[in-house]
């Protein structure tokens, strides 16, 4: 295994790891901590070898999305894994390079409106508002109405709308426009549900 390759590993904190010409898979302490290694989330190499002909003969990165959980840790939120191939100074295929970062996620609302991407949190940090509740929240924050969040949620158009009134006496806000600013200056924007978030492995390209 190249060891150059495998210092220049070592020395970042970011995660990162890289594969050699006998698909060989080394990852340095962050990326390791990621993967864990384990059944589920090693499904994130197994999609990178489905595509590694691809790569090394288009000479084309690979970018995964993972909502895998890692081990025995619930996954804070997504990562995004690329993948870039490497050649020698003769172009033969040397195996491939890859690291992984929080997936970072912004509506075109939020662009309009002037907003930065962001890390979203799978983990309920606190308990102001119950899980329905946090179900909820969710939905008003993607501004789908009452009639709306009902239908997706099973419940009835009432239910909905006392829930609401609870969450914002709660909050100590008396209408939409100020829970929503209420939830961005708590942070409870970026929660998301984690049962509203399929599991796997998505290409997002290659």
């Amino acid at each position: 295994m190249n060891s150059s390759i495998k210092q220049f590993c070592q020395s970042f904190t970011i995660p990162c790891g890289f594969t050699d010409e006998e698909s060989q898979v080394y990852t340095n302490a962050a990326m390791t901590d990621i993967l864990e290694m384990t059944a589920e989330s090693s499904q994130v190499l197994d999609v990178f070898h489905a595509h590694e002909e691809v790569m090394r003969d288009k000479k084309l990165p690979l970018s995964l999305l993972s909502t895998l959980p890692g081990g025995d840790k619930p996954s804070p939120q997504p990562w995004r894994f690329d993948f870039l191939p490497r050649f020698d100074e003769k172009n033969v295929y040397q195996g491939a390079f890859f690291y992984a970062q929080p997936f970072l996620f912004l509506s075109p609302l939020e662009y309009i409106e002037g907003g930065s991407p962001y890390t979203i949190n799978l983990i309920q940090s606190d308990n102001r508002f119950s899980p329905r509740e946090r179900r909820i929240i969710f939905c008003l924050l993607q501004r789908l109405s009452s009639k709306e969040v009902g239908k997706k949620l099973n419940l009835s158009h009432r239910t909905i709308e006392n829930n609401l009134q609870s969450i914002y006496q709660t909050a100590g806000v008396h209408n939409c426009r100020q829970f929503i600013n209420y939830c961005h200056d708590n942070g409870i924007n970026r929660y998301l549900p984690p049962e509203f978030l399929p599991s796997g492995r998505h290409v997002i390209s290659v």
